[in-house]
């Protein structure tokens, strides 16, 4: 269904291409990968009683270096593809990209066994909860731009693919437009984490939720990404 849609529509038109950003930075933005972090950092700072403006002052920082991280690796991922001129060559690429890692994210499901799961390194993992429990502005500013390199494995396909469908479908200030939609719409999940801060309970069942339906998030984003993959590929490129 999903696709049939897409075939039908002009992806160039502003009020399509706005939803369609919009939606996948969302989507994108509720991987495991970051909101785990972010869940971990907030629980740890109850831990100490800080009071909620400080929550909310580190928690702000966190998530403002995330998007700027992702901002500029987009931005930096939009110009180099407009300099090539190759669009349409990119975009396939990150359909491409877009299906195999939708495909790891099922098979990280239905067959656990097997390595290269996509999640942040180990090694990087701990690096980050060590800045975290730090607890300092440039601690977690240094933190938030690990998560936001290191997370772009797990989730980085969506953005991609939607970056290089920017570039063969926009002028450069129209996509880089559309990057920071994307990007607020990706951080909006943890904006919303963030609040939900000041309700320690509500905090902590949230969390609950997501670690035990961790597999339906990555089934739902597996498929996600291989609709969206083939749907660009099949009818937009």
């Amino acid at each position: 269904m999903f696709i049939s849609i897409l075939g039908n529509i002009d992806v160039s038109n502003f009020k399509i291409m706005f939803p369609l950003v919009a939606t996948t930075g969302f989507i994108d933005g509720i991987h495991p990968c970051a909101i785990a972090i972010l869940i971990f950092f907030i629980a740890f700072l109850l831990t100490l009683q800080r009071a909620f403006k400080n929550i909310l002052a580190l928690g702000a920082v966190y998530i403002f270096i995330i998007f700027l991280t992702y901002l500029l690796v987009g931005v930096g991922l939009l110009s180099g593809i407009m300099f090539f001129g190759q669009h349409h060559f990119f975009a396939k690429v990150g359909s491409v990209l877009l299906i195999i890692l939708g495909v790891m994210n099922l098979r990280d499901v239905f067959l656990p066994r097997l390595k290269l799961g996509l999640k942040i390194p180990r090694i990087s993992n701990e690096k980050i909860r060590a800045l975290l429990e730090k607890a300092t502005l440039p601690t977690v500013a240094i933190a938030a731009f690990l998560v936001g390199l290191c997370s772009i494995p797990c989730s980085g396909g969506i953005y991609a693919a939607i970056t290089a469908l920017l570039a063969s479908q926009t002028t450069f200030l129209t996509g880089f437009l559309y990057l920071i939609l994307y990007n607020f719409m990706f951080v909006l999940p943890l904006i919303i984490i963030l609040i939900l801060a000041a309700n320690p309970y509500t905090l902590l069942k949230f969390g609950e939720w997501q670690q035990q339906h961790r597999k339906q998030q990555k089934i739902v984003m597996g498929l996600f990404m291989l609709a969206l993959g083939v749907a660009i590929l099949t009818f937009i490129i």
